[in-house]
């Protein structure tokens, strides 16, 4: 990780602007973890009963598609504001293939580990934004390439060279 030596104020010291956040994660057998973030309920963390797991909640790959979603739309909000750009309504969805290997592993006899990976992250994601906005096609494009510059996650999956597509489709 690069060391960042400066901010784009020049009266603002770096430490000043980063923070840290905090997870504690409890393993909990099988597939089955639970996670604690502040004072929140509990997030349970498992497989699909198919998959080995107790289905007590979203695996991880679908948590991350989630962290997409809530997280285009903060910074929508953000943005939202300081564009004076006007939304009635927003939804997300997201879409992802990733790589599970067992095909080939049933085929092979092969372990996980002895299977190479088509990749080691999501193979793929599509992400559709629906929104109702009267503003121009103009400003939805300017908001959009700001959105997707801005968003952690977008940079995430960008920075892992994931395949992401984003759609964004007006609605009445």
């Amino acid at each position: 990780m690069s060391t960042i030596l400066h901010t784009a104020a020049d009266d603002i010291h770096v430490s000043d602007r980063l923070q840290s956040i905090h997870v504690k994660t409890e393993f909990l057998g099988n597939y089955q973890s639970v996670n604690h973030v502040r004072d929140l309920p509990p997030i349970y963390v498992d497989e699909p009963k198919e998959l080995g797991g107790k289905d007590s909640g979203p695996t991880p790959l679908e948590m991350t598609l989630c962290a997409l979603n809530s997280c285009t739309a903060m910074i929508m909000n953000i943005l939202r504001k300081e564009m004076k750009f006007e939304i009635t309504g927003l939804r997300l969805e997201a879409d992802a293939m990733h790589d599970v290997r067992r095909a080939e592993m049933r085929r092979t006899g092969k372990m996980f580990s002895e299977v190479e990976p088509i990749a080691y992250h999501y193979h793929k994601v599509n992400q559709r934004v629906f929104m109702n906005t009267p503003e121009s096609d103009e400003r939805v494009a300017k908001f959009r390439s700001e959105v997707e510059r801005l968003c952690p996650l977008h940079a995430l999956l960008r920075d892992a060279k994931v395949d992401l597509t984003s759609k964004w489709i007006r609605e009445e």
